[in-house]
């Protein structure tokens, strides 16, 4: 038995995990400013590059032949609850930062993901500012008339 369906090139798994790490990468590069980083930049695009490959790999090699195994029949059904609940248990893992405390890679995540926090909490600041201000124009215009 092979380790991937039979309709299932062998070679779409690693294809699939470097292409997850390359956008990783490239959005890493392109949204993450110095002011976001508290290491230097070569760190958070490692860890970038780590993350990424850790995701692509999950995608690539478990998660895209599962699928494809249940679809065309190979894999059967009451087989693949479990097998998805294994694969769950290792998004919520790397979500929860648990690949962080690795040795030798998790410096590099952590900064990665320090990062990727500063800029959501700027995203989020800003627009709840939008958001706030739009409130803000909406209460003036609609505000009751208080001279009677």
């Amino acid at each position: 038995m092979t380790s991937t369906p039979s309709n299932l090139p062998s070679w779409t798994g690693l294809v699939v995990a470097a292409t997850i790490m390359i956008v990783f990468v490239i959005t890493s590069f392109a949204t993450l400013k110095e002011r976001h980083r508290d290491r230097q930049a070569w760190h958070v695009h490692a860890g970038a590059a780590i993350y990424g490959a850790m995701f692509g790999v999950l995608i690539g090699f478990f998660i895209m032949p599962l699928r494809v195994a249940l679809m065309s029949g190979e894999l059967p059904s009451e087989v693949a609850g479990p097998s998805a609940f294994g694969v769950l248990v290792l998004v919520i893992a790397m979500r929860m930062g648990w690949i962080a405390r690795a040795p030798f890679i998790g410096p590099q995540v952590r900064a990665y993901r320090r990062a990727n926090l500063r800029r959501s909490i700027e995203s989020a600041k800003r627009q709840l500012e939008k958001l706030s201000a739009k409130d803000q124009k909406h209460f003036v215009q609609h505000a009751p008339n208080s001279e009677n």
